[in-house]
Formats: structure tokens, sequence, C-alpha cells
């Protein structure tokens, strides 16, 4: 069970005790305590009502410890609470709250999915979609609001590999949830007269790869201390176009330098992850594989077809902004409808910088064969406090 939240009742003085009686003397009439109506205040006649409630939380209970995910949803119930008990009456507080812990409960709690969206609107209508991305929590009430809107505000995590060249080592890692975690390692004496076994190493490291990030989902880096392997690899990697050389001005011991390379990447994270997107998308037009402008799109999203959804900031106001106006209400929301079937089935989107997408029409599906089911490996964990800070 969750642990109740912590909860400060909203105090109104709405108006003193009548002690005494009052007469009307023209009728002689007596009024009592039980006749009087208290007036309306300010806030009574200002005072708004919970309509509709979203949230985004991270929520991997296939791979991430029972006590994890508690915490998770504990946090979440104390950020609504925080978020509305200055807007709204304490009992309709408690009330959303309530209902909250009730769907917490029954959440999927065998689902290999990354994050689940829960969407309430009016008294009964509640949708539970599961997503295949992480992210930090997001939540949002009453105003119009589409699970893009959700997705759109959640800033995803980094997730990335990272290839170190040693001089007589190398060694394949994966960050994801704020931690980074050894794939490979191999000892070897990188030298010309070996090129056959160098060769044969990076095949092993090509194949690796491959099943790690075998939808080019991720960027992956590369640091050698000479630069020599970090080029060799570039060249001859079948996706170079998501594959990028990063360097180090300050090199000491390697425990260290590997710390500064993630802190170097985690920092820039936004404009590497434009960088991604750029080469996702080279490669989705290699491919054929890639459809652009609003109209192809929806059609290809109507289709069923899955993949990666790519969306340009600005596209994504746009579709908000005619989700209100009523000429255009009705396509809007078949809209929204499709995204949310698309992302249901375990898709990704991302939103991109504004621009970025502009000669595609601002929007941009880049198809494959749907979200395959993978066991992820049981070491992943959350830290709670990168998680739950805000």
């Amino acid at each position: 069970m969750l642990l109740p939240c912590n909860t400060s009742a909203i105090k109104l003085e709405i108006f003193e005790p009548v002690k005494n009686y009052l007469f009307i003397a023209k009728k002689a009439t007596m009024i009592t305590l039980s006749n009087i109506q208290p007036g309306k205040t300010q806030f009574d006649e200002d005072r708004i009502h919970i309509e509709s409630l979203g949230l985004v939380i991270p929520f991997q209970p296939a791979i991430v410890e029972k006590k994890t995910i508690q915490t998770i949803l504990e946090y979440t119930l104390e950020m609504v609470q925080l978020k509305l008990e200055r807007k709204f009456d304490q009992s309709e507080i408690n009330s959303v709250v309530k209902k909250l812990e009730n769907i917490f409960c029954r959440l999927n709690y065998d689902s290999h999915r990354k994050s689940v969206a829960i969407i309430m609107e009016g008294e009964e209508e509640v949708k539970i979609i599961y997503l295949n991305y992480s992210g930090k929590p997001v939540f949002q009430f009453n105003g119009t609001f589409s699970l893009l809107d959700l997705v759109g505000d959640s800033a995803q995590n980094p997730e990335f590999e990272l290839l170190v060249f040693h001089n007589d080592r190398a060694e394949l890692y994966e960050y994801f949830n704020y931690s980074l975690h050894r794939v490979f390692a191999q000892d070897h004496n990188f030298c010309k007269e070996k090129e056959e076994i160098n060769n044969c190493l990076i095949s092993r490291i090509f194949n690796i790869i491959k099943q790690v990030n075998g939808k080019n989902e991720k960027p992956v880096f590369l640091y050698s201390v000479d630069s020599q392997y970090a080029n060799e690899f570039c060249q001859n990697f079948n996706f170079k176009e998501i594959a990028f050389k990063i360097n180090l001005i300050y090199e000491g011991e390697m425990a260290n330098t590997i710390e500064l390379l993630v802190k170097k990447i985690t920092t820039q994270w936004k404009h590497h992850q434009s960088k991604l997107i750029k080469g996702q998308i080279q490669i989705a037009k290699k491919n054929n594989s890639l459809i652009s402008n609003l109209y192809k799109v929806v059609s290809s999203l109507k289709n069923g077809d899955d993949g990666l959804l790519l969306v340009d900031n600005f596209m994504k106001e746009e579709i908000h902004s005619t989700s209100t106006d009523l000429q255009f209400q009705s396509a809007t929301q078949k809209l929204n409808n499709e995204i949310e079937k698309f992302l249901a089935r375990g898709n990704r989107i991302e939103i991109t910088e504004d621009g970025l997408l502009e000669n595609l029409g601002g929007i941009a599906l880049i198809k494959d064969d749907g979200p395959a089911f993978e066991i992820e490996r049981a070491t992943r964990i959350y830290n709670i406090e990168e998680i739950i800070s805000y």
C-alpha cells in the first residue's frame, strides 16, 4: 500500500458564529442561526474544480525493484498534492489522490515499458498508456491537453553507447537511467602488425552494438587516446551517421577519463540529441524508410505503421493550439488519437528543436518493424534523486 501523503488543510473562516437572535421589527419575525445563509466569499466565487489531470511517470517494474517503484509513486502523489493545494479545496485534492492510489494499485507490474501515462477526465474516464521511453515526471491539470502534450513536456533521459580504446584494451559501455554499465571489455595490444586481429576485435564490437542498439535509437560515442582507432571505427561503422568522436583536453587516470567523458556527453545532451536525429534521418533516407509531411504521416499512422515519430516543437504547439479551434478541432482530435495508438503499441516519439524538421514539413516517421520484445538486463536501476528532483 502507498504511504499517505502529508496534507495541510486549508482553513477558511466564512462567517463569525452568531450568538444572539436577530429581529426584524416591522414583521416581528425572529431569525435564528439556522435561517442565516453565509454569504459567498471571494474564494467561493473564484474557485475552480479539477476537471482533468494528466501524468507521465517513470515506470519499469519488470527490471526495477519494487521499493524503488513505490518511492516513485509516492513522490508522484506528493507532487500532485503540492501543485494542487493552493488552487483547490483540500477535500477535492484528497479525492484525486485517492483515485490515483487506486489506479497505481491496478497498474501492470509485469510491464517491460519504461513509463506510464495516466489521463483522468471527468469523474469516471481514465486512460492508462504504457510508454517505451524514460523521462522525468510530468503533471498537468485542467485546460486542454493530449498525450502528445504530456510527452512533449517530459524531458527524455540520456541514453547512449560509449566505446573507449585504451592503448592495450577496448571497452564498451552503455549509459541509461543515469548510470554507466560496462557491456564488453577485452585486453588487446593495438598495432599495425596485427591488423587482422584488430579487425576481428572491431567486428566483434560491431556485432555487440548491433544487439544493444539495433534500431539506431542511441548515439555511439568513441574515444581513443591517440584518436586513431576512433577515426577508423567511425569510417568503417555501418551506421557512421550516429557515431561521434569525443575528445578531452585533460587526460588523467582512465577511471577519471571515463567519468569526464560521461559528464561532457550528458551536459551537452540536447546538442547530441539533435545530431542523433539528423543521423537517423540520413539513415532512413538511404533505407527508403522515411515518411514526411503531415498528410503522409497521418496516413501512415492510420495504416498502423510502426517506428520513430519525429515532431518539431513548433508543430507540437500548432497541434495543441488547433485542438481548441472549432474549425480544426475534429481533425486535431483524430491526429492525437492516432499518435496515442502509435505510442500505446510501444513506439517512440521525439520532440525536436524548432526548425530541425523544416524541410520535412515539421513531422516525420522513420518506419521499422515495430517494437521488439527485449528482456533488459536486471542491473538497470533508477537513481531516485535524479528522477524525482524538481
